[in-house]
């Protein structure tokens, strides 16, 4: 496409300007350009003639335009030189000057992009936006998706530049244009609640969300509806829901199931604005945003300068900013870590990283215990300027470019050594199975199928009603498949079981890693690969009731992997993942292309089907997970060139709204990403604690590995796991008082780097050549991959690392606790295991073997199960017949009993 384009005006004069190459931004919806003489910026869509009523809309926004500064407003349209519509020009706003409000909510933010700290400049700010909003109001247009990352300032003078106007809801002459998105935490609860769709909301929905960032902008970013819960009342853990249920704490009269934020500075407020807070975000009748601009600009000059801070202003008697920071100085000194020695290490660094560790008191007296973090530090240079084309969902491609690193000194700290407590085996369940028969003569009649437990445990509710699947594996590199498969639950307290007969059926096979167990229906779910090991496409729910499917590759677009055998279309068959609600009523199925929903009572047919970003098509899902019954989803993505080179990935999460999943948070956009993100995820029951897999401080490598006997190179990283919290202020990396973020890593007693892969696909298998080494150790095992969080968000149970010394397997995962209310982030045990599978198997020392590991935890933390479990090949004296067995050993640890 040349790089110039025609404008079009109201009065029908055109002009022909060029734009540079370069954009300024670029979104779902179209990219951003400046003009070359930087008077103009073009917003061109990607596709011009997907809404057909877009061109209308624009004319009649050019016929009902603002006359106030600071609106984006487009002035022309654009054509190219065959005169088709392609976009609209605005004008061209000072980039260097301005950031995005929701960067104001945040003090942290503010010290670090250099933005005043005044009070009164957030007050300011405030009155700017009611403006900007009154002054559309007046002309009937609303803007519907209001909220922070859309609304720009500027840092000199705290004038607010509303941005993305062509999605608002417009007055045209004859008919409205209506807006066709909002976003979670800002729409008014009669919408939420009454599931009405953005098209048909009006001034009421932009009064709501305006109400709310005001609130945000005088109380320190804190969100209206974020409190604490009171007399022990289990709050919803997103503000949408407090919103629809009326849980707004700062009201004048006393909530009966929450109370403010001790954080909070409301009752400064003086109490004309209390009053319209009050009216404003608990009824219909909501104060208009001409009369927020007069009330705040009068209050305003009220304000009065702290005399021992000229940043701080108040209202009342005391100032409220002082008390707060003597508040959290005194949190501080209660919890402050204690910090022996920093030394350097020399190691190889590609992004901004730092490792430290710090040693701290656990709260139980004579019991130390390690604790390992690793701060990183990331800064945000290019944070959503003016022209930010925020959409619904939230641009992938942004994950590698967007988050810039500032080079920094890797360092460390050194501990005084203590011994971390050894986890010890409470109950165990051994077994040794020939499940495989191979008649070197008479193959095809000598198979046996003989039930053996799969070698990948799921998270479970107590240890006497333990879920297990028993299958019949293709044999020993294949051990996740199986023709036929039953669940059952186990007791540690028993012995054992005896092993069972299954009957063999040709025309399906189920795929059993990552497979689930709903605790309330005693269901199991797998997928279903019927016909093809390779490829599935079905869940397919086991138990004690009949089994029941559910389909997702239902489309021919979902296809992607052609196959030449069958002629298929290249766009066949995308690998998917699948989550079961908590409750247990509906299964998420989700590929990098489509979602889809059912309701588990009805099979037949999905109650959502969803198409996902394009962005989304280059990359692999690695987990998904559902949180609050499924009104919320996690999704992990992740991509990487050959042996790990360029590893890429980035986590969102997903709120449903009118029965439409839309990206609320993405991550890789947040102040402390990682760009190597997206291994895996787990959450707590609430949704509020999110453990993100990635690597840091990666490094090639040409030496360690090596295919067909020729050394290959690899970019190898330490894997680690970051913790996330939800709070007021919305997502934020979880730090120390000392303000280092705590990131999780194995024991610096193992400091081995690991080859950054991206995990397995699960529904879609495919066959590559594997490194070659000494190693039997089969299966994605990782320390940031299969870990696991507890229901209350205080235990983590890492991923398994393994290895192999002689005929010795050496298996190995951390226990942390985790306490988000003092900052105490500890490794509280290890599970440190070594078997020798040879001599326990009685098989001859040559017998070929694979072996798995997998560790699971209890929902509620208080114990661990870990599986082993070694596949055999011998063949017998006579070498007429081959024997496959598996040996297995389940063991049950108990966490709390995980002292010296």
């Amino acid at each position: 496409m040349s790089n110039s384009v025609n404008l079009i005006y109201l009065d029908g004069k055109t002009a022909q300007v060029q734009y540079k190459k370069k954009p300024i931004n670029s979104g779902a919806d179209g990219t951003i350009y400046a003009t070359i003489d930087n008077k103009l910026a073009l917003k061109i869509y990607h596709d011009p003639n997907k809404d057909m009523q877009r061109q209308d809309k624009l004319w009649q926004m050019l016929s009902n335009a603002p006359t106030a500064e600071g609106i984006c407003w487009p002035v022309a349209v654009i054509s190219d030189k065959k005169n088709n519509f392609i976009g609209y020009a605005m004008p061209l706003l000072d980039l260097s000057r301005c950031y995005t409000i929701e960067m104001l909510l945040s003090k942290r933010l503010r010290e670090s992009l250099k933005i005043t700290d005044s009070y009164k400049f957030r007050v300011t700010v405030a009155i700017s936006l009611a403006s900007k909003v009154a002054e559309l109001h007046r002309l009937g247009h609303y803007i519907i998706d209001l909220k922070p990352a859309n609304l720009s300032f500027d840092k000199h003078t705290g004038d607010v530049m509303v941005l993305d106007c062509d999605g608002f809801s417009i007055k045209g002459d004859k008919k409205r244009f209506k807006g066709h998105q909002y976003t979670s935490g800002y729409i008014a609860p009669e919408a939420f609640g009454g599931r009405i769709p953005p098209e048909k909301l009006g001034v009421g929905q932009d009064l709501f969300a305006l109400t709310t960032i005001l609130f945000q902008l005088l109380n320190n970013g804190l969100h209206p509806f974020q409190g604490v819960s009171k007399n022990g009342y289990s709050l919803p853990s997103d503000n949408q829901t407090k919103i629809t249920e009326g849980l707004y704490p700062y009201a004048i009269k006393v909530h009966a199931k929450i109370k403010p934020s001790p954080w909070s500075i409301h009752t400064d407020f003086p109490d004309v604005l209390s009053k319209a807070f009050t009216q404003s975000l608990t009824s219909r009748v909501r104060t208009k945003a001409n009369i927020w601009q007069k009330l705040l600009l009068e209050q305003s000059l009220k304000l009065k300068v702290c005399k021992q801070n000229s940043d701080h202003a108040y209202w009342q008697k005391a100032c409220p900013h002082c008390q707060l920071n003597q508040k959290k100085a005194q949190v501080k000194k209660n919890i402050k870590p204690n910090i022996k020695s920093a030394v350097k290490r020399s190691a190889p660094i590609n992004n901004s990283s730092q490792s430290s560790s710090n040693q701290t008191n656990s709260g139980v007296g004579k019991y130390i215990v390690l604790i390992t973090i690793v701060l990183i530090v990331i800064i945000a240079a290019n944070l959503r300027g003016c022209f930010s084309s925020v959409s619904t969902y939230s641009q992938p491609q942004a994950t590698p470019s967007h988050i810039q690193t500032k080079p920094v000194e890797n360092k460390g700290v050194k501990f005084e050594h203590k011994t971390v407590h050894k986890a010890k085996t409470a109950n165990s369940l051994l077994g040794n199975v020939t499940y495989y028969k191979h008649d070197m003569v008479l193959l095809n009649k000598s198979r046996e199928l003989v039930e053996i437990p799969f070698y990948q445990l799921t998270g479970f509710k107590s240890s006497d009603a333990f879920p297990l699947i028993k299958h019949s594996p293709f044999g020993r590199i294949f051990p996740s498949d199986s023709p036929q498969v039953s669940l059952s639950k186990i007791d540690f307290e028993m012995a054992g079981k005896k092993v069972g007969q299954l009957e063999y059926r040709s025309d399906r096979v189920y795929h059993l890693d990552d497979w689930q167990y709903d605790s309330n229906s005693e269901q199991g779910y797998v997928y279903n690969c019927k016909y093809d090991p390779n490829i599935c496409t079905h869940v397919t729910q086991i138990g004690m009731q009949k089994k029941v499917s559910f389909k997702f590759n239902d489309f021919k677009a979902e296809k992607s992997f052609p196959d030449e055998n069958t002629g298929v279309s290249a766009d066949s068959y995308r690998p998917w993942r699948f989550n079961i609600t908590e409750n247990g009523k509906k299964i998420v199925m989700l590929s990098n292309f489509e979602l889809v929903v059912y309701d588990i009572a009805n099979p037949s047919k999905p109650i959502i089907k969803q198409r996902l970003p394009k962005e989304w098509d280059e990359w692999n899902v690695t987990r998904l997970l559902s949180v609050n019954n499924g009104q919320r989803l996690f999704v992990a993505l992740a991509k990487s060139e050959q042996y790990g080179k360029n590893y890429q990935g980035f986590v969102t999460e997903l709120l449903l709204v009118n029965n439409t999943y839309q990206v609320t948070t993405n991550f890789a956009t947040l102040p402390d990403s990682n760009k190597m993100s997206g291994v895996d995820i787990a959450t707590n029951l609430k949704g509020d604690v999110l453990a993100i897999g990635e690597y840091i401080q990666p490094e090639q490598n040409n030496t360690r590995f090596h295919i067909l006997n020729t050394p290959v190179e690899v970019t190898i990283a330490h894997p680690v796991i970051k913790l996330w919290k939800k709070t007021a202020q919305g997502w934020q990396a979880v730090r120390l008082p000392n303000d280092q973020i705590v990131t999780l890593k194995q024991n610096e007693l193992s400091p081995d780097k690991v080859v950054t892969k991206v995990p397995a696909n699960i529904s879609r298998s495919v066959l590559v050549a594997n490194f070659s080494s000494d190693s039997k150790v089969m299966g994605d095992l990782r320390f940031n991959r299969q870990f696991m969080l507890s229901k209350s968000g205080d235990v983590l149970l890492s991923g398994i690392t393994a290895s192999k010394r002689r005929d010795y397997i050496k298996a190995k995962a951390s226990i942390f606790k985790l306490n988000f209310l003092e900052n105490e982030f500890l490794l509280a045990a290890e599970l440190d295991k070594t078997y020798d599978p040879i001599n326990q198997s009685n098989s001859p020392s040559n017998t070929a073997y694979l072996s798995y590991l997998s560790a699971s935890l209890s929902h509620d933390g208080s114990q661990v199960a870990l599986g082993w479990f070694v596949f055999f090949d011998v063949l017998s004296k006579s070498s007429k017949t081959r024997f496959e067995k598996q040996r297995y050993q389940l063991e049950l640890l108990n966490v709390e009993a995980m002292k010296e």
